[in-house]
């Protein structure tokens, strides 16, 4: 997956999440496993918090992209 593809899931993820939507937990870890400290916090908190992860992911992308 490109990091642009990845930054764009994941920022519709995002959106779902603060619109009240569900999401998908396998997607969640997917979206998160290049990094192992937040792929492995997702799993712990099973739902709860995973916008908070998914919000440093976008921004570890967005860095990585410049």
């Amino acid at each position: 997956m490109t990091p642009e593809y990845r930054l764009t899931l994941t920022s519709d993820v995002i959106r779902d999440i603060k619109i009240g939507l569900p999401v998908s937990r396998g997607l969640v870890t997917i979206l998160l496993e290049p990094w192992p400290d937040l792929h492995q916090e997702a799993k712990n908190r099973e739902g709860k918090g995973w916008i908070n992860l998914l919000q440093a992911a976008a921004a570890r992308i967005e860095r990585d992209l410049k």
